[in-house]
């Protein structure tokens, strides 16, 4: 906590038929979700007009009644594909959506899964500071990775980097992990197994 630097909760993005102009949806203080998200959606008058709001609230429902089960779901459809099976507005995927793409994974709407920008949405909507952001105060390896690996060995952990993986080892009956077979010929074998490779990246494999 005392390495980050808290902004103000707000999400800006660039108006694009306006270059060089910004718009901002303000959360406001002490409003809890998902009162402080409608109120910062409504009263942003910049970037979408009523009719697009109601266009783009009214797919979403179904994401507020089934929740997470509803969202993944989703993983089969791109961004693109899911807005065209909702009828919803060409200018908002391009305004809202390929912005909120680019800032969670770098992938273009027409191959991000629908079911990233859901999650996201999901906790912006059920949690008051689920859409606050916060800035390091230095360099990651520094500031974020160094007191990761420092925080792993001194628990007895061991810390590795420069071994590339060449495959994930499966049991051919369940289908669960048994080890990660290292580049160098090394098996290296664990109590569980935690993959930060994108999703999205794997499905082209």
């Amino acid at each position: 906590e005392d390495r980050l630097q808290w902004k103000e909760h707000a999400m800006t993005f660039a108006m694009q038929d306006y270059p060089g102009e910004f718009t901002k949806f303000n959360f406001p203080k002490g409003l809890p979700a998902p009162f402080n998200m409608a109120y910062a959606i409504l009263t942003n008058d910049k970037m979408l007009t009523w009719v697009e709001k109601l266009r783009t609230g009214a797919p979403l429902v179904p994401m507020l009644v089934g929740g997470q089960e509803y969202i993944n779901a989703q993983d089969e459809l791109s961004v693109q594909e899911w807005m065209k099976k909702n009828f919803m507005p060409e200018r908002v995927r391009e305004e809202l959506f390929i912005a909120m793409g680019k800032a969670l994974d770098f992938i273009d709407s027409d191959k991000l899964s629908m079911t990233v920008i859901l999650t996201a949405m999901n906790r912006f909507i059920n949690e008051t500071h689920g859409s606050k952001t916060a800035f390091l105060d230095g360099n990651q390896p520094d500031r974020l990775c160094k007191p990761m690996a420092d925080h792993v060995v001194a628990a007895g952990g061991e810390v590795r980097t420069g071994c590339g993986l060449r495959e994930i080892l499966l049991d051919a009956t369940t289908g669960e992990v048994t080890g990660l077979a290292l580049a160098g010929g090394e098996v290296v074998t664990g109590d569980h197994y935690v993959s930060a490779m994108p999703v999205d990246a794997l499905k082209l494999l």
